[in-house]
């Protein structure tokens, strides 16, 4: 694909600046030009909710209150996961929201099948088809030792015949290792540390789920009868060794820790991850008596809570992410949930600040489907426009300043990082300047954002009218971030206002 000179110009400086650098600077002990600083407001003839602004330079500034959109908006890294692509089928938008994520999970012995063999090329594959999908999702990983008694080891047989310690089942047909075993820990450790040197901080890599322990990586054993149950088998610093050699395998991606984890879901909240329950929305489907809304969770969070003092701030640091007990289907038609306890199920999921529904990729049914939407208003992030204030009109070369005000209207903020960019498009549709802020999405907590950006122009910038274009650009240059405002072009930009260049 032919890359245009400017963004081969922003991938370079994407490239080489670190995360907290850019075109534009915030401006230093600099005072914002606010009402206050530029005098009394007056109202513009350009219509649109839009005003004009003389300041103390008698430099005049127009400020813009662009148009809120209505309806859930989706940007990677948040709201519906998708499981597997949808397990190969194709579900429509009116079957199934459209996903922010591509949820997968990998055994060890598909991600090593020999010594030193890493199927980096699954990986590969699975973050470029999901990053050029429309609309474009980030993908989450988490690895697994063991499934099923009778499914067969799931660790490399390579290993195995290292002579590592574990358990057979009767039949030898499954192998489950021990996981204080220091051979099994040497190349655990060595397979984490191979997909981390390549892909930890991959823009499209939305979070690790620590896995690794017990089935399925969930962090218990009980499918197998034969086993000691996971938490009494091993001690506390035994199952942390697993979460620390995820923390340093992944330093900078997110990383969510399973709510069953035991003692070992403070200490990887603690480290800085977020969690992530995996049966959520069970009123009754195991047990009359007993569920993990009313009686799992509660207990679990409340130890949680005695054990790491900023447990309940967790979800500034890492995201929360929630998995359907069984599906919304089976919510339907086999447990029979009433609308009052789904909606009980979405408003504890926004009270804890959740980032993410994997629901499994099984058509929503309609019943649900309206409160499903009315939640992923609130489910992330949701980055509103409210107001962009800049110059009417500004020499060659002069220094532009735009502030804009963002309202986070989600319940999380974004955990990947995003460069605040504005450019200027000339009457043929070419970008003419381009200019990035060191503003970190990261911290965009919800509520109100304001930004002070100072852009210097090109001297050689030709006289005429531009438009006045802002994104949120990933480490490629790419606009993947969607406000929820109307005003979206084709390009992925935003264009709200304009000005002249004489």
């Amino acid at each position: 694909m032919k890359i245009r000179p400017y963004k081969a110009v922003v991938l370079a400086m994407l490239t080489m600046l670190p995360l907290s650098s850019g075109l534009a600077k915030k401006p230093d002990n600099r005072p914002p030009n606010n009402k206050h600083d530029q005098g009394s407001e007056t109202e513009s003839n350009t219509g649109g909710g839009e005003s004009e602004l003389d300041d103390l330079n008698n430099q005049r500034f127009i400020t813009v209150y662009p148009t809120a959109l209505t309806g859930p908006v989706t940007n990677p890294g948040m709201g519906v996961e998708t499981f597997h692509d949808n397990w190969g089928s194709t579900l429509s938008s009116s079957e199934y929201p459209d996903a922010g994520i591509d949820y997968y999970r990998f055994y060890w012995n598909e991600l090593e099948p020999e010594e030193g063999r890493y199927a980096f090329d699954k990986l590969d594959k699975i973050l470029s088809e999901n990053r050029h999908e429309t609309p474009p999702k980030m993908v989450a990983i988490r690895f697994m030792t063991a499934e099923e008694p009778e499914s067969g080891s799931k660790v490399p047989q390579w290993l195995i015949d290292k002579g590592i310690s574990g358990y057979w089942t009767e039949d030898n047909k499954t192998f489950v290792p021990n996981l204080d075993d220091s051979l099994y820990l040497y190349y655990g450790e060595k397979l984490l540390n191979a997909f981390g040197k390549r892909y930890d901080g991959n823009s499209n890599l939305s979070h690790i789920d620590i896995g690794m322990v017990g089935s399925w990586g969930e962090w218990h054993n009980s499918n197998f009868s034969g086993l000691e149950p996971l938490h009494q088998k091993y001690s506390d610093a035994d199952l942390n060794k697993w979460v620390d050699l995820h923390f340093e395998a992944f330093p900078k991606t997110p990383k969510v820790m399973l709510i069953s984890g035991g003692n070992s879901l403070a200490y990887a909240t603690e480290k800085g991850a977020g969690w992530r329950a995996d049966c959520w929305g069970d009123w009754h489907h195991f047990s009359t008596t007993w569920s993990h809304m009313r009686d799992d969770y509660p207990y679990r969070i409340q130890q949680a809570q005695y054990d790491d003092p900023n447990f309940d701030t967790s979800w500034q640091r890492g995201p929360i992410s929630l998995e359907t007990c069984g599906t919304m289907q089976g919510w339907e038609s086999t447990q029979g949930y009433s609308y009052e306890e789904v909606k009980a199920s979405l408003e504890w999921a926004i009270a804890h600040h959740a980032s993410t529904l994997n629901l499994k990729s099984k058509p929503i049914p309609t019943q649900y489907r309206g409160l499903l939407d009315d939640a992923l208003l609130k489910i992330g992030y949701r980055i509103r426009f409210e107001k962009l204030n800049h110059q009417v009109e500004l020499k060659a070369g002069g220094v532009l300043n735009v502030n804009a005000l963002f309202v986070n209207e989600g319940v999380a903020p974004p955990y990947q990082h995003r460069y605040l960019a504005y450019r200027l498009i000339d009457a043929n549709g070419n970008t003419a300047f381009f200019g990035t802020s060191s503003y970190d999405v990261r911290s965009w907590l919800p509520g109100e954002h304001e930004t002070h950006s100072s852009l210097t122009l090109p001297s050689t910038l030709a006289a005429g009218h531009y438009y006045l274009e802002l994104a949120l650009v990933d480490s490629h240059g790419d606009a993947r971030l969607n406000f929820a405002n109307v005003g979206k072009q084709d390009s992925g930009w935003y264009r709200f206002s304009d000005l002249t260049i004489f």
